[in-house]
């Protein structure tokens, strides 16, 4: 039997309704679902477990939400090594496989192993201060060092693999991977890339300068951020998610983890033709 966790994000699916369809209609496959415990509490059907023991415990995930959710699911499940599918429940939705009104042909697809798993490479930052180690953190899709309430620039050094790089002053910078470069990179003016490639993007965000261009960086990379500033509310933003408060002088390193994110796939789609659908892009 197949041990399919469910994650949902209950302020898009407003009292349970998406979760409890999925979950009715495993009844007749050999699948057994396993839900939060808020979940459980909402709907009282499902196997009620703690999230960590929910992780630990699937054979793969199901993640009903927009790209927020799924970037939330994938720090625990690149932990656990356990696969997640993004059924939309949001917008623009660029990480999420499908929709719900496909949730037949989803559990069809995995109760038959009809669908093939794809590898994303994630990011592992550390904040520094002093010379000693305040933070670590985990993103899939970018880390970011950018100001917070305040409406002045910041400046910051770059280095990579103890080379400098270039002194920025801006609203920010962003170190993404290629799952990454259609998120905060895209709108910051960063390239498209494949998310099967591996590479670093390092992408100024709003820069002063006509000179500050995003820079593609060799997947090995060691990259240090210096923070140049006092006094300012500077943070280190993690998939738009966690922040941690940042200080004149420390360093935050960033380089490829060897954690990875397991999408599952069902459609085999070309990464461009969900692009041009996601980015409302006319063909001829």
């Amino acid at each position: 039997m197949i041990q399919v966790g469910i994650i949902s994000n209950l302020c898009k699916d407003i009292d349970g309704k998406n979760a409890e369809k999925i979950i009715r209609s495993m009844k007749g496959r050999d699948m057994n679902p396993l839900v939060s415990i808020p979940v459980y509490q909402l709907l009282n059907i499902g196997t009620p477990l703690e999230e960590k023991e929910l992780y630990q415990q699937s054979d793969l995930i199901l993640v009903l939400g927009g790209d927020g959710t799924i970037l939330r699911a994938a720090r625990p499940a690149a932990i656990y090594e356990k696969p997640i599918l993004g059924i939309n429940l949001g917008q623009l939705g660029f990480m999420a496989e499908a929709e719900m009104a496909d949730c037949e042909s989803i559990l069809d697809a995995l109760s038959s192993d009809s669908y093939h798993i794809e590898k994303r490479m994630m990011l592992d930052a550390e904040v520094l201060r002093g010379g000693k180690s305040v933070s670590r953190s985990v993103a899939l899709n970018e880390m970011a060092v950018a100001k917070g309430t305040f409406a002045r620039m910041i400046h910051l050094k770059v280095q990579i693999n103890e080379e400098f790089v270039n002194h920025y002053a801006a609203d920010g910078l962003l170190v993404s991977t290629p799952t990454g470069s259609t998120a905060y990179s895209l709108s910051a003016g960063g390239p498209v890339v494949q998310p099967d490639m591996e590479c670093l993007l390092i992408t100024p965000i709003c820069p002063h300068t006509l000179n500050s261009r995003p820079i593609v960086a060799n997947p090995c990379a060691d990259i240090e951020v210096e923070v140049q500033e006092k006094d300012r509310n500077i943070q280190l933003t993690v998939d738009g998610q966690g922040a941690v408060g940042l200080q004149d002088g420390d360093r935050i390193r960033i380089r490829k983890s060897s954690r990875i994110t397991q999408l599952i796939s069902l459609s085999g789609s070309a990464f461009f033709h969900l692009l041009r659908n996601k980015l409302s892009v006319q063909t001829d």
